[in-house]
């Protein structure tokens, strides 16, 4: 890390003081881990460019600590490596370490292996949840102490949990992450940010002597106006200024803000002395399998893409939305200088190509993983896994022949085949399908496949196994159902397919694997076009770029040129349900309507 003087953020009554100077905070929302490292340092010297003197961004606890006791900072992964490139910008940073971040990421960013204790109850004061966040900021703070401002580093401000005022009350937990922060020596400037639409929103997620900031899209008078009413002293500050919105697979269409609705609330708040974070400013990419999910009424999983309508693109382009609020900031900081111009980024198109190799799922499972025996199917938390899909396979008798087959707990979508022929899908939004049980011989191979798409990242269900979590049945009427036992349960987190053996591609209707070479001159950014595929996952050199499904509102997956190499690549393309025609295609732009098909 470059050597600086130590700093400190500080407040006097309604104003931030940078060093004893007044200090107004112009930021970004900028998540390191939706974006490949050899891409920071083009989407860090653009929020520069634009004006902002600060950088935010989240700590997501689940992928550096995928394993309990297992840590990870190298990669993608690496924070310190980001510290330092924010800090060659001249950017302060506002951290925000959680342990829960929401962020529209897998489970708010808490680990799944928490899940495996039963009992444990989340983001509150529970003796075992707050054991493994000690431990956990015993890891991570020590890291990022020297980046503190008081030591010389960039980190200026740090917030202690997340919008924890939309889910409890719990005074003691929030407590004892203030306490471990200082204990750990976090001696900066804290804050916590809630909502304001609601007094108990900023009264529950609220400390006595530390900063609250809120979080809104619109209407800022107002906003404040309810932040003023929880805190009457202090300075304003919008912590989520939300720019646009995240999109959900099967609602169309993708969400959009426009840029004069947002340049005229920052302008609003600038005048006004209010300090503002674009959230997002670069959204990225929710790669593998990492995108959340709302649950309410239904479960609404998001899609792989974090675009959010930004102020850059997935891919880092610079939007209208970017220029008229660097406009609205030069005009507010008379600075001269935000003149900087940035080329798209380059892009490449490749056209269409045909998979062509293929290895049947049904076939290829023990390759990928050991079977687990149980006598119910398990919870894919109970098989050690925490990502990915859950095969469960059994035999039928035939006594069962007639009778009607019903799933339990689905989560999240299930693919039933019967001697290795599709009996339907179900998806656990929509009402169970009549499935009748028919077969030739004796006994039959019953085969369940789901696909665990996220775990809620927001609200009060939490705390979600994925897979089937309620048993299989058989019967007629619901009075007469019958649980079947004896299963073999594979978990495939989808990691690792060296063991799959591969033949000829041909269309087909189980769930396969279908695999690609393809040529490339000179690394570049690309999109992945699926028209051939119906659900699933692709990846490029072993790298996952995310789930992709046919419901829309994105219909293409996002390749960043660093997972690229000059010559052959490979593709990957998983389907869950069934490929028509295994069709694919390297286009330069996103593909967000299904009328562009």
């Amino acid at each position: 890390m470059p050597e600086h003087s130590q700093r400190r953020l500080t407040i006097d009554d309604g104003r931030f003081l940078l060093d004893g100077d007044p200090h107004q905070i112009i930021s970004g929302s900028l998540p390191y881990f939706r974006i490949l490292p050899d891409q920071w340092h083009d989407r860090l010297a653009k929020l520069r460019a634009m004006g902002c003197n600060a950088l935010e961004t989240y700590v997501p606890w689940n992928v550096h600590e995928p394993k309990k006791g297992q840590f990870d900072f190298t990669g993608h992964l690496d924070l310190e490596r980001y510290l330092d490139m924010a800090a060659d910008e001249e950017l302060n940073v506002l951290i925000r370490p959680g342990p829960y971040i929401c962020a529209e990421w897998e489970f708010g960013g808490l680990p799944w292996w928490l899940l495996q204790e039963h009992d444990i109850d989340l983001r509150c004061s529970h003796p075992s949840f707050l054991e493994h966040v000690d431990r956990w900021w015993g890891e991570l703070i020590p890291r990022i102490k020297p980046y503190l401002s008081t030591c010389g580093g960039p980190i200026v401000a740090c917030q202690i949990e997340n919008e924890y005022g939309y889910y409890g009350d719990d005074a003691k937990y929030l407590d004892h992450l203030k306490r471990t922060l200082e204990c750990l020596g976090v001696d900066v400037l804290l804050f916590t940010s809630d909502g304001t639409d609601s007094p108990h929103h900023q009264a529950n997620g609220s400390l006595q002597n530390v900063l609250g900031t809120a979080n809104f899209g619109s209407k800022p008078e107002m906003r404040f106006a309810g932040l003023r009413a929880a805190q009457p002293k202090g300075p304003q500050m919008c912590m989520e200024f939300w720019i646009g919105w995240f999109d959900t697979w099967g609602e169309s269409p993708k969400s959009e803000r426009s840029a004069d609705s947002v340049v005229e609330d920052l302008s609003w708040m600038l005048k006004n002395g209010a300090s503002v974070n674009f959230f997002v400013f670069c959204g990225g990419t929710s790669f593998g399998f990492m995108s959340g999910a709302n649950l309410t009424d239904h479960f609404a999983p998001q899609v792989t893409s974090y675009d959010y309508d930004a102020l850059l693109t997935e891919c880092g382009d610079v939007t209208p939305k970017y220029l008229a609020c660097r406009e609205a900031i030069a005009a507010h900081t008379g600075r001269k200088d935000l003149t900087l111009s940035f080329p798209p980024s380059q892009k490449i198109s490749l056209g269409d190509m045909r998979m062509t190799e293929c290895s049947p799922l049904v076939e290829a499972a023990p390759s990928l993983a050991d079977p687990v025996q149980t006598t119910r199917p398990v919870p894919i938390e109970t098989l050690g896994q925490g990502y990915g899909y859950v095969l469960y396979r059994s035999r039928l008798p035939g006594t069962w022949r007639g009778g009607q087959l019903r799933l339990r707990g689905v989560r999240d979508f299930a693919h039933v085949l019967i001697n290795e022929q599709s009996l339907g899908t179900f998806y656990r939004n929509d009402d169970h399908p009549d499935w009748m049980i028919e077969f030739d011989g004796e006994s039959a191979q019953l085969d369940i496949l789901v696909d665990c798409m996220a775990r809620p990242n927001f609200g009060h269900r939490l705390k979600e196994g994925k897979g089937i979590t309620d048993g299989v049945y058989i019967g007629g009427t619901q009075q007469e159902e019958r649980a079947h036992f004896g299963w073999e349960c594979y978990a495939l987190p989808m990691t690792d397919l060296s063991g799959l053996t591969w033949s000829t591609a041909t269309p087909i209707g189980a769930p396969a694997f279908y695999r690609l070479s393809f040529n490339v001159e000179a690394p570049a950014d690309t999109f992945l076009e699926l028209p051939g595929f119906t659900k699933g996952f692709a990846m490029v050199n072993g790298f996952n770029l995310g789930r992709f499904w046919n419901v829309g509102p994105q219909f293409t997956l996002y390749i960043p040129w660093p997972v690229l190499k000059s010559g052959q690549n490979e593709l990957i393309v998983f389907e869950a349900v069934e490929s028509a025609d295994p069709l694919v295609r390297f286009i330069e732009t996103p593909v967000w309507r299904r009328s562009t098909l």
